[in-house]
């Protein structure tokens, strides 16, 4: 099995995450790409709160690179949802437009800053006391 793993990955040029192995999104380090969670809106299903976020800037601030979905989601204690979401290339104007449509649509944004859940309406949440799910 690991030989087939290693072969497809050599493929698709990167390594595979495993499921029993998934690193919550803004924990591991990377420099080439930051990650920030956005919170459930409670009316939208992820999909259009995804679009409405990250298409409210307009014009767009986010000069180059691009943004995906993580596949993670936290709840700290008292909730609510948050979703988590990774960009690269224009971190500043990714950051302004993900602000921006967070504002707009009176949604709270969230980061983990070392074990901690960091919540912009000044909460931070041991990471260890919050609920994470991987999609």
């Amino acid at each position: 099995m690991t030989n087939h793993i290693e072969e497809l990955e050599k493929v698709l040029g990167g390594k595979l995450e495993r499921f029993d192995a998934r690193v919550v999104p803004g924990t591991d380090g990377a420099t080439t790409r930051e990650a920030i969670y956005f919170s459930e809106d409670g009316k939208n299903k992820f999909r259009k709160q995804f679009k409405n976020i990250t298409c409210f800037a307009e014009p767009p601030n986010a000069a180059s690179g691009g943004i995906n979905e993580a596949g993670c989601s936290i709840t700290p204690t008292h909730g609510p949802l948050f979703h988590a979401v990774v960009y690269h290339g224009d971190f500043d104007g990714w950051r302004k437009d993900i602000e921006a449509g967070a504002e707009g649509l009176g949604l709270l944004l969230a980061r983990i800053e070392g074990d901690q859940f960091v919540i912009s309406d000044g909460r931070s949440i041991p990471l260890s006391d919050c609920k994470i799910e991987f999609s």
